[in-house]
């Protein structure tokens, strides 16, 4: 198989990258970043160069840039096939920090935890580290608990490292008036608040004023909020699957009550579900990565 040798099909690709088909989609439709073949059944085949444009253009917007932005950027130099090709081949060092960085979280040692993060502030953007390497050592803790290495303890510990640092980096960023605002929580019985820190996080880089919330609050108490702050959007965070039908019921009765809030749910517990339930609540989910999250904003309307 030659690096210009369409293998990938379009669901594998969005597995390898950790992005949305339809982003991949809209990406190729919108600004014709990559052009795969396609098989006698007219699905996408992506070769290893498609692999190595998509990768480039996920770290530019990782680093903040928006997809447009970082388009443009490599329309304006030369891609490489064989530089790009080695890129994709080696070893991510992002991912070896987030690895050592959980391992040390896991051991309780968090002075080393905290030098490593200090390297990773150093050598990448504090959008790349607080949404793209927080993520990652997310899923090395997660998959050590799985595993039956660590406890729920080990796990806990790691995730309010992870959330004292997001909060300590938002506190610094500011905020434009003239941007809409966001109410975020956690869904019914809903107890992992990172990624919704991490969105929060997001959303605040864009100068929108968020209010975060996190788990463990009622849905009264969440109405009451709502009620008082009147948000622009409002986002539902839900990670378990057996907790989503409850979420999208608070969400539908949000809907109904007010129906000029723009409402959004993410969580692994929308990509764990049957695709034929997807499909229903496909519009509602915001998506994985910063790629998802801009893509959604943007065909929302919410932000242009």
């Amino acid at each position: 198989m030659t690096f210009k040798e369409g293998k990938y099909n379009i669901k594998a690709v969005s597995k390898k990258l950790g992005i949305r088909p339809g982003t991949l989609r809209a990406w190729e439709r919108r600004y014709q970043v990559i052009c795969p073949d396609r098989n006698e059944s007219g699905h996408r085949l992506y070769t290893e160069k498609h692999i190595a444009v998509l990768q480039w253009l996920i770290e530019k917007v990782n680093e903040g840039f928006t997809i447009k932005q970082a388009v443009e950027l490599k329309e304006a130099s030369v891609f490489n096939e064989s530089v790009e090709l080695a890129q994709v081949q080696k070893s991510n060092f992002i991912e070896q920090l987030a690895e050592k960085i959980a391992e040390s979280l896991l051991d309780f040692d968090e002075r080393t935890a905290q030098d490593l993060l200090n390297q990773a502030y150093s050598l990448y953007s504090i959008d790349r580290v607080t949404i793209e390497l927080f993520g990652l050592i997310k899923n090395f803790t997660e998959t050590s608990l799985k595993g039956g290495i660590k406890t729920r303890a080990h796990q806990q510990f790691c995730q309010d490292f992870l959330e004292m640092k997001i909060s300590a980096v938002s506190l610094t960023l500011p905020i434009d008036a003239t941007m809409p605002r966001a109410l975020l929580s956690c869904g019914p019985n809903e107890e992992d608040a990172l990624l919704l820190r991490m969105f929060s996080f997001y959303l605040k880089r864009k100068g929108m004023e968020v209010i975060c919330i996190g788990a463990g609050i009622s849905d009264q108490d969440v109405e009451f909020i709502r009620k008082q702050w009147s948000p622009d959007l409002f986002v539902l965070s839900c990670m378990a699957t057996e907790n989503i039908k409850a979420s999208v019921c608070l969400m539908e009765t949000l809907i109904n009550m007010d129906s000029k809030v723009l409402v959004g749910l993410v969580g692994t517990g929308f990509t764990q579900l049957h695709d034929s339930d997807k499909q229903e609540l496909a519009p509602l989910f915001i998506g994985k990565s910063r790629a998802d999250w801009e893509l959604w904003l943007e065909q929302s309307g919410f932000v242009k």
